[in-house]
């Protein structure tokens, strides 16, 4: 058993939100003692885990509670699930680090970036559904359903305008900062 400090400390969130998850019944104590102190199992600290890789990938405190308590949650197949999200944005956050270190190389000279469409491979569709389905753990579902009903309807040659358009403002920040310009 984990006394909230204990708890608190393992797992690096503060006593009072531990107080809090226990007001709103997210994480409830496994005993309260007599002397009104909590204590926390294994269980307990197992579900701990679960609401902090929820909050991880952006659901909201009551969501993150309505998936624990659902009668079809498995702990196994969260876990699963948890690891293949992680494996997602590692390898987003790879290609993006690779963009940056390329575009690195070509400001400091190092290298000549001919093709400008490297500074945005990171960015392609193929990308953009995993983009999706992130955004909507993170932002109201109403809101990226919105936002893609908006670009779906965009013609073919719109979305290219707005692709070339982003790639001007990058190109031109390029130029800017290889001129010497201060990037205001």
């Amino acid at each position: 058993m984990y006394t909230v400090k204990q708890l608190s400390d393992l797992a690096g969130v503060s006593v009072r939100t531990l107080h809090y998850y226990d007001e709103i019944e997210l994480l409830r104590p496994s005993k309260v003692a007599a002397n009104g102190y909590r204590y926390y199992d294994e269980a307990a600290v197992l579900r701990l885990q679960q609401i902090l890789f929820y909050r991880e990938i952006g659901l909201e405190l009551m969501q993150i509670k309505d998936v624990l308590d659902s009668p079809d949650f498995d702990l196994v197949t969260a876990l699963r699930s948890h690891r293949a999200v992680l494996r997602e944005k590692m390898t987003r956050l790879q290609n993006l680090i690779g963009t940056v270190d390329h575009t690195i190389k070509h400001l400091q000279g190092a290298t000549k970036m001919s093709n400008k469409k490297r500074m945005f491979e990171a960015f392609n569709e193929e990308k953009q559904k995993d983009y999706e389905r992130e955004a909507r753990l993170q932002w109201d579902p109403d809101l990226v359903n919105s936002s893609i009903k908006r670009w779906n309807n965009y013609t073919q040659a719109q979305k290219d305008q707005i692709i070339a358009e982003a790639g001007q403002i990058y190109n031109d920040i390029v130029d800017a900062l290889e001129a010497g310009l201060p990037a205001t």
